[in-house]
């Protein structure tokens, strides 16, 4: 049954690719966006006033884990079955009540996320779209197959042995009737001081990426050092994940940036996965090359790693989005990191505009100015049915 058409009154909605501020109200009818702006209520239509807050398209995590278990030991295990059996209600849940409405998964076993994507899509099951990769390419002695003992057989990775392998399994998930949405590999050397790792062979990475291409999806790639970054960038990869220590933390090499940002190659740093991990000085150093790559011309996507240990589902995005405003980037670009750029460079999520699936977040306040905002939720709508409305707590703004 489709929801009956809906005027959010007395906002501010930001509007299309730059996120324009237009005050007045927001129309939803069919699960999409009508009209947005200076427009008259429908007649007949449910008015929701909303004085004081801003509508805004719903966040994209562009970096979670949706099988991966909340921890270790025997309990945390049970419960990871159980919840991996019903599709992760609890991390589904999570994200709504955080404001996200799309999140990329990047690296599950291959049916079950495939099933999980399309009960989503449906409405069967309530939580956010899901974009997926389906299992990650790896090398025989990468990770995860030598970190966290990955089996070459598992549905949740491909170890490729040569290139006509890489671009057959490649050709399985990207083509067909169920395509994945992204190809993801693993290319890292690891650390020399504590342990390395085995990167995928540069002929069979430039397969995976070739291939990928052929079908029109993109590739994701997950990397530590400079080494792993150039070797991507000649293989032709589009999206990268992660900004480590072991990678530019003395400063980007000059060749590189300028690839990046002329291949219009983004970057999620996932800085909420290493906060707690980093010293201050390294950590402080790593938000500087996030604002220089900014500050080339590169596109700076906002992704938590969600799936992680310490890093929880919605809340791990929003603290992402605060760490990306303290590089440097601002509030306004942080926002945009997790709602037009990656509706832009990935297709996921979309530009509040008429025609546009009413995925959206309501907050009390201004996200442009107060990264806090998005902490102050009244309201989130998934394909423009209520998931999430909250009143005002005591001294907010009604």
């Amino acid at each position: 049954m489709e929801p009956a058409t809906v005027a959010l009154t007395q906002v501010t909605a930001l509007v299309g690719d730059d996120l324009a501020p237009a005050d007045g109200t927001v129309v939803i009818e069919g699960g999409r966006v009508a009209a947005v702006g200076a427009v008259p209520v429908p007649a007949g239509a449910r008015e929701v006033p909303l004085p004081g807050c801003t509508v805004l398209p719903g966040l994209v995590d562009t970096h979670v884990h949706l099988g991966a278990p909340d921890g270790r030991g025997p309990l945390a295990l049970l419960r990871a079955l159980a919840d991996h059996l019903r599709f992760q209600p609890g991390r589904r849940r999570a994200f709504l009540a955080h404001g996200v409405t799309t999140v990329c998964s990047l690296g599950d076993e291959n049916a079950w996320v495939h099933d999980l994507r399309r009960r989503t899509a449906d409405g069967v099951l309530a939580g956010p779209r899901v974009r997926i990769a389906g299992p990650l390419f790896t090398a025989p002695g990468g990770h995860p197959v030598a970190t966290v003992g990955a089996a070459p057989g598992d549905d949740w990775v491909r170890v490729p042995g040569s290139p006509d392998q890489a671009r057959e399994q490649v050709a399985a998930l990207a083509g067909g009737e169920d395509p994945v949405d992204v190809v993801k590999v693993v290319q890292d050397r690891g650390d020399p001081a504590r342990r390395t790792l085995e990167p995928i062979a540069p002929p069979v990475l430039a397969a995976i990426t070739e291939e990928a291409h052929r079908h029109g999806v993109p590739v994701v790639a997950h990397w530590g050092t400079l080494p792993d970054l150039a070797e991507l960038l000649e293989a032709g990869a589009d999206h990268l994940q992660h900004l480590e220590p072991r990678g530019p933390l003395a400063g980007w090499p000059a060749d590189l940036l300028e690839a990046m940002v002329e291949r219009g190659v983004t970057l999620a740093p996932t800085l909420a996965v290493t906060e707690a991990l980093l010293d201050a000085g390294t950590a402080r150093t790593l938000r500087r090359r996030v604002l220089e790559f900014h500050e080339a011309g590169g596109t700076v996507l906002a992704g938590s790693d969600t799936g992680m240990p310490a890093v929880r589902p919605g809340a791990g995005l929003l603290r992402e989005i605060e760490l990306l405003a303290a590089c440097g980037l601002g509030p306004a670009e942080a926002l945009a990191a997790a709602t037009t750029g990656p509706a832009r460079t990935l297709g996921a999520g979309a530009p509040l505009a008429p025609g546009a699936p009413a995925d959206l977040l309501v907050v009390r306040g201004d996200p442009r100015t107060d990264p806090g905002a998005l902490r102050r939720i009244a309201l989130v709508l998934r394909d423009g049915r209520p998931t999430t409305r909250r009143r005002p707590r005591r001294g907010e703004t009604p």
